[in-house]
């Protein structure tokens, strides 16, 4: 039987939870060498995971945080295509659980999420990949403008650089260097059709992805035989863990009986509490009316109004909708 290829991961952040400890180890106990990068050492990766320094792959400096979120999930992104150009490892996000071995024989390993959109939590290609290729020249642009964007936002980003004001990809919308740039280039190069089916790592999808941590749902029932990993979402099923389950699945769930079969002792690695820089602006009642005002004005777009604010578009469209359910003669006056 040929050797499994290496499976690597990035962490930044301090310490592990026990989510993270239970998807690396489970690569690991499937036979996979796995191996976790950081940029300092991490005092709790799982027996069976060597912890390597991010440094050899892609420097820590300067760090690309999404502008509005703090997330630092631009520089993950940047971080696996060069990993995947340096090795022949194959990427997974640190919350992607090995729940059969990834034993296809190939370079391309990577599959849809939903139709139209090609996740990145599991990506691997070939260092000689046209697609790797090509998002490597296209980020070296950190001011690009995406193709794959709708015409009238490609025209607004335009229109700011024209203007003297380009947009820095840290500004852009959530995701530009994620998943809708994979797609986009791999539709590009014709490695599209590598790509495996929905239920090979996304068999539960993110609207779904509470079912794994409630008992009364037979998850199992619905991976199939392509099923290879199963994506936990953490970035929203940590908070919900953390916030309204006391740190870890109920009893009977997915989630409980994995945690189980890996020995993974949650006490041990809690799932911290989230915090986020406080925004005082989204609890005043001011601060929203006018910046209502603004989108009903018509002058900007909601992308823009996100970007100039630094505020989530959903809270712009909150404010807007504030106004017209609230104040509509207001708008009327001040327009």
């Amino acid at each position: 039987m040929a050797e499994l290829p290496r499976i690597s991961s990035l962490w930044i952040g301090g310490r592990l939870s026990w989510l993270e400890q239970l998807c690396l180890v489970s690569f690991a106990h499937a036979g996979h060498p796995t191996t976790l990068y950081s940029y300092s050492p991490i005092d709790n990766v799982p027996e069976g995971v060597e912890n390597k320094s991010a440094e050899e792959i892609f420097p820590a400096e300067p760090m690309l945080r999404h502008a509005r979120t703090g997330s630092p999930a631009i520089h993950a992104d940047f971080f696996r295509l060069h990993l995947l150009k340096k090795t022949d490892e194959i990427w997974v996000d640190a919350d992607m659980y090995c729940w059969r071995p990834f034993d296809y024989g190939r370079a391309h390993v990577f599959g849809w999420e939903k139709p139209g959109v090609v996740c990145n939590a599991v990506l691997g290609l070939p260092k000689d990949s046209p697609a790797l290729d090509a998002m490597l020249a296209f980020f070296a642009d950190e001011y690009a403008i995406a193709p794959w964007l709708k015409p009238w936002q490609q025209r607004e980003l335009e229109e700011e650089r024209d203007a003297g004001r380009p947009v820095h990809m840290t500004e852009q919308n959530w995701g530009f260097t994620g998943p809708a740039a994979v797609t986009w280039f791999l539709h590009q190069s014709g490695e599209i059709e590598m790509a495996e089916p929905e239920p090979a790592f996304y068999p539960i999808s993110f609207k779904e992805r509470n079912q794994m941590i409630a008992p009364r749902f037979d998850i199992e029932a619905r991976l199939s035989p392509d099923t290879r990993g199963v994506h936990f979402w953490a970035r929203r099923m940590k908070p919900r863990l953390e916030e309204k389950e006391g740190g870890v699945p109920r009893p009977g769930s997915f989630m409980a009986g994995l945690i189980e079969k890996h020995g993974i002792v949650p006490e041990d690695a809690p799932i911290p509490p989230k915090t986020k820089p406080a925004d005082t602006r989204t609890h005043d009642p001011e601060f929203c009316a006018e910046l209502g005002i603004e989108a009903l004005q018509g002058e900007a777009s909601i992308d823009a109004l996100s970007r100039k604010h630094l505020v989530e578009k959903a809270f712009v469209r909150e404010c807007r909708d504030r106004v017209i359910q609230g104040a509509p003669m207001l708008f009327r006056q001040r327009a």
